[in-house]
């Protein structure tokens, strides 16, 4: 009997009697092994407790004062309330022995000084506000010594740009027991002392711009400069 030819391809051969069971699932590939992350660096508090391990914390060291007398904070608070009732006296004494180089003029709560002498025109300017305001500075809040501090400061800085009008605002004083305390120290301050040689002017401002609760200040100007050539 004659042999029967293969046919030429025949790619399953190998398969013959190779058995599949039926129902079984393929094995699934391994999962690839994850990286591990690196630790999360230290935070503010991991980093202080670690410094500060192994260290005894000390005792309460702080001194507690013994309680203060309050017949002496009364006797200190009413010295110190005298003292400035005599400034604003002797002040005002010395604007009516003609002493000081100012003419002031208080109207009820309205408020103007000038230098002696001062052009009419110029004062007349300033009290119908025509003059241009180019800084002002707002003293609600500050204590007695901190309104005179931070006063000087401004007035000196205001100078020194060349600014002529700035805007002073002191209050009404009518929320206090004492009346208008800043505004009586404010014309002292404008007045006397150091800032004296620096203004000209002060008034009352107008509704818009404060009130009696506020003062237009002019102040004095600068001076030039000397042209000094190098030689050459």
């Amino acid at each position: 009997m004659a042999r029967k030819e293969e046919p030429f391809h025949a790619p399953f051969k190998k398969l013959k009697g190779v058995k599949i069971t039926p129902g079984k699932k393929d094995t699934p590939p391994p999962e690839p092994a994850r990286q591990k992350q690196p630790p999360a660096p230290p935070d503010d508090h991991e980093i202080f407790a670690s410094a500060m391990r192994g260290v005894t914390p000390l005792g309460n060291d702080r001194v507690v004062p013994e309680p203060a007398d309050r017949k002496d904070v009364v006797d200190s608070v009413r010295e110190s309330v005298r003292r400035q009732d005599q400034e604003v006296i002797d002040t005002l004494k010395a604007l009516v022995r003609g002493a000081a180089h100012f003419d002031i003029t208080c109207t009820g709560e309205y408020l103007e000084g000038h230098t002696i002498p001062l052009d009419p025109k110029t004062m007349a300017k300033l009290k119908a506000g025509e003059l241009t305001v180019q800084g002002h500075l707002d003293l609600h809040g500050y204590t007695r010594q901190a309104a005179e501090q931070v006063l000087v400061s401004f007035i000196l800085s205001s100078h020194a740009l060349g600014h002529r009008v700035v805007l002073i605002i002191h209050g009404r004083g009518l929320k206090s027991s004492r009346g208008p305390v800043l505004k009586e120290q404010l014309v002292r301050w404008l007045t006397t002392g150091s800032l004296s040689h620096l203004v000209l002017a002060f008034s009352s401002a107008r509704p818009c711009d404060g009130g009696t609760g506020a003062l237009y200040v002019l102040l004095k100007k600068r001076p030039k400069k000397s042209k000094w050539n190098r030689p050459g």
